[in-house]
This record gives structure tokens, sequence and C-alpha cells, in this order.
């Protein structure tokens, strides 16, 4: 698949909806779930929660959306010490 841009706000990790983001080996083709970078099985991405449901579901994530995730989760923390 081709790049695109991701989809809707950049989200942080502060927020108490997001578990802890920990890193998986993919075992079959996946895509991110931001901007549908196709990650081949074999390779490694981040694995982000989504807490709060009935069941918890992990959403993959490629390693430069990951990267713009935690630049906002730094401004956030920033802006917090700001106050």
């Amino acid at each position: 698949m081709t790049k695109k841009t991701p989809k809707g706000p950049t989200p942080s990790l502060i927020g108490g909806a997001n578990g802890r983001p920990r890193r998986r080996d993919v075992k079959r083709k996946s895509a991110c779930y931001r901007c549908d970078t196709e990650i081949a099985a074999g390779q490694s991405c981040i694995e982000i929660p989504k807490l709060g449901s009935a069941y918890s579901s992990a959403k993959p994530v490629c390693d430069a959306c990951f990267a713009v995730i935690l630049q906002k989760t730094a401004s956030d923390l920033e802006e917090l010490r700001t106050l």
C-alpha cells in the first residue's frame, strides 16, 4: 500500500484510555492503523493497547508514526510542566 496522511489528530500516550505500548514481532502481514503502511511478517512494530472496553484490543503502529506520537506526548508533558 502507498503511504498516505495519518488518520485524525496525533494521539498522546498521556491519556488513561491507552495502555503501555510494547514492541512485538508481526506474525502475518498487517498495516499501521494511522497511515496504512504495510508491515511485513517478521518485522517488528509498536503495539498500543486500547483499554476501557470489555475486551482489550491492540493497534499496530509503524516506527515513523510512533515517533510522531512520542513527539506529541513530549510536547503535552512540556505543556503540563509550564502550568
